[in-house]
């Protein structure tokens, strides 16, 4: 090897190097960030006049913290009721908090309210909007440009990072693309792994650590500031395949709770309008372009999708 190459190399190796040390700082930062949050929350909490809304959450809870810190300001500030947020980490820890009327909003995916809808309160649901204002998201598969890979069927062999298992467009539809391509993700991958936030996805794929990775639609054009942020640059990144369209999230409240409680949080939601810059703000960091009405038939496709029973 000549000098030239391993002076490359070890240029190389610093980047990296100091891309992950840059990638760490951020995570301390934002864990002091979050564990002062909390310290703020608890020293407000009044006993039994706190409202608990569970979020299905990138997995990165620091930063799914993060991002719907501004939205619970808002609607604490609207409604004049005091709210704990809260990731239940899996389907299963969901139904438990939902049973146990721990938890008394849920802001989920489709495929996690189609599964617990008889838990709901089905005629008060509310949807968020896409950062574009339409009611269907999807994922999209980003690669390097750099690479070899330019369609699905090249990905046979290769290592993929989807997104937490609770997101619709991340893993149900994006585990469909792959099939509809002719790939078995179980046989015809050399891996996969369940990441979380589009941050860290995208951040994996730059890095090299996955060869793709699967990501909000909006992900690159809309976080260009975030993308800098980590030291990615999104020029070097382009996708290659979308998934089918799902419907977004569903906020939605337990079957017994008071009808003036849910009244006052729709009309806060409802309320979020993006052309107004302090609304438009707590929509970015939420990632959503808005809110309004759904309907629980808004959702038969995404049942029949999963293979949940409609049970009205």
């Amino acid at each position: 090897m000549s000098a030239g190459m391993v002076c490359s190399c070890r240029q190389e190796d610093r980047r990296r190097s100091n891309m992950m040390i840059r990638k760490l700082s951020h995570g301390v930062v934002g864990l002091i960030f979050f564990f002062c949050l909390l310290a703020g929350v608890s020293s407000a909490e009044t006993p039994g006049g706190k409202i608990v809304i569970a979020v299905s959450p990138c997995s990165d809870v620091v930063l799914s913290f993060k991002k719907f810190h501004p939205l619970v300001a808002y609607l604490q500030a609207e409604t004049g009721t005091e709210i704990k947020l809260v990731f239940p980490p899996d389907a299963v820890e969901f139904e438990n908090q939902i049973n146990s009327k721990t938890i008394d909003f849920a802001f989920q995916d489709p495929n996690v309210y189609v599964k617990f809808a008889h838990l709901y309160d089905r005629e008060r649901l509310v949807k968020a909007l896409s950062p574009k204002g339409g009611v269907f998201q999807s994922g999209a598969v980003v690669v390097r440009k750099d690479g070899n890979i330019r369609t699905m069927k090249d990905l046979v062999g290769k290592s993929v990072m989807f997104g937490p298992k609770l997101s619709a467009s991340k893993w149900v539809v994006a585990k469909m693309l792959f099939e509809e391509n002719g790939i078995n993700i179980d046989k015809d991958l050399s891996m996969y792994a369940n990441g979380g936030c589009c941050e860290d996805i995208v951040f994996n794929v730059f890095l090299k650590a996955f060869d793709a990775g699967v990501v909000c639609d909006h992900f690159l054009e809309e976080h260009a500031k975030k993308q800098r942020e980590l030291g990615v640059n999104a020029q070097e990144l382009h996708v290659i395949a979308m998934t089918r369209l799902v419907p977004t999230r569903v906020f939605s409240a337990r079957k017994d709770l008071p009808g003036d409680i849910v009244a006052r949080f729709d009309k806060a939601l409802l309320k979020l309008d993006n052309h107004n810059p302090d609304h438009a703000r707590i929509l970015f960091s939420a990632e959503a372009g808005g809110f309004q009405p759904a309907s629980d038939e808004d959702y038969d496709d995404m049942r029949a999708l999963v293979g949940e029973k409609t049970s009205r």
